[in-house]
């Protein structure tokens, strides 16, 4: 890195540390105990003068006793859990679309006589899951989805084999599950009967045809989901590395009113050189074909394009500092990447809003890492 670099990025990193130390957290805060993760209703005040303080001076009026009743509904409104499995539940209106290696978990770039098996990607090792991403997923499936609706299970367009199949039971569906049991929605996940589309021998072998593949599968699976909900539309989640712009362009040109939108994740192959440019985003048949590095870049393009509000961008970047912290807590190129988005999502993610203590020990973690990489700049 050049000294002008260094110059520029010093006083960046300087500065979101600055920031992120001026959230107002108490030190009470500190102490709360943990609820359940990303619930919309369940985020604290960092306040210690609320609720409980100014319960014991609320007069026991008819006005008072009321008011209190609505707070205890509303409370438990928002902690109310959702269960796929409800067949009075109406589905909700987004289908997520998902490819795997690449996608969500790494590949880990392995070839085979020089063929790559899934995907190109270096950076992560293989199996590696990428950091917020599940979080992201369900945040899509769930958003604007509307009273007494649950999420539409997910859905899989992947160059993998029906013989080594994703099952309901496997370490991928499971984590899914434990994601969404923590957003008080149980039983969610890939729908591994219906909504798994496979390839063949040939397109695992053969790059040049998995866009279409996965096109001509998307076309059976825009029939199967419409029949569950014929007002859902749809958005794809594929990489930069196996043709999943391709599929993602030839479902737009054919269903442009079904699809709101695509996101391609930008990965690192053997040959590539490490914060290589992104593509441009773009808009095709008004549908936003949006690039991204990590998943907190993603959630901040999908707020820009209505599809996320600021809470759900919060719990992303939270999740994903977890996540990263907990699987890679050493390895300064994913850090990299993390808190170049970081910088750019701080000053929208509502993470006032989100439980104390995760925000503190969230907040801790990006300064411990900022002056890492300080360090080696």
């Amino acid at each position: 890195m050049s000294a002008t670099q260094q110059d520029a990025t010093a006083p960046a990193l300087e500065g979101v540390a600055h920031r992120m130390r001026s959230l107002d957290i108490s030190t009470a805060a500190r102490s709360q105990s943990v609820t359940p993760a990303g619930m919309e209703g369940s985020a604290k005040s960092a306040d210690s003068n609320t609720p409980r303080a100014n319960a014991a001076s609320t007069p026991r009026t008819a006005f008072g006793i009321a008011s209190s009743n609505v707070e205890k509904i509303q409370k438990a409104a928002a902690q109310r859990v959702i269960d796929v499995n409800d067949s009075s539940l109406e589905w909700g209106p987004t289908q997520v679309i998902i490819d795997i290696d690449d996608t969500v978990k790494s590949s880990g770039g392995y070839k085979l006589f020089n063929v790559p098996l899934g995907g190109v990607d270096t950076q992560y090792g293989r199996g590696e899951l990428y950091p917020g991403s599940f979080q992201f997923i369900l945040e899509l499936a769930m958003y604007k989805m509307g009273k007494n609706r649950k999420p539409l299970l997910l859905a899989v367009l992947t160059t993998r084999i029906p013989q080594v199949p994703i099952t309901v039971d496997s370490a991928l569906n499971m984590r899914l599950r434990e994601v969404a049991e923590k957003r008080g929605v149980l039983n969610w996940g890939i729908d591994c009967d219906n909504k798994i589309l496979y390839s063949t021998i040939k397109e695992w072998v053969f790059n040049e045809t998995r866009g279409e593949k996965k096109f001509v599968n998307f076309r059976k699976l825009h029939k199967y989901v419409c029949n569950e909900n014929s007002n859902a539309r749809f958005i794809w989640i594929g990489d930069t590395g196996d043709r999943d712009l391709e599929a993602g362009e030839l479902m737009i040109k054919s269903f442009p009113g079904k699809i709101r939108a695509v996101f391609m994740h930008c990965v690192t192959p053997t040959d590539g050189s490490e914060g290589q440019r992104m593509p441009n985003d773009y808009y095709l048949k008004s549908v936003p074909v949006l690039f991204f590095r990590t998943y907190v870049g993603a959630a901040k393009k999908a707020v820009e394009h209505g599809l996320l509000n600021h809470n759900a961008l919060s719990r992303v970047l939270v999740r994903a500092v977890l996540d990263l912290n907990e699987n890679s807590p050493q390895d300064l190129s994913k850090w990299k990447d993390l808190i170049r988005d970081i910088l750019e999502v701080e000053e929208i993610a509502n993470l006032k809003r989100y439980e104390a203590n995760l925000v503190v020990k969230t907040r801790v973690i990006i300064e411990n890492k900022i002056k890492e990489l300080s360090h080696h700049v």
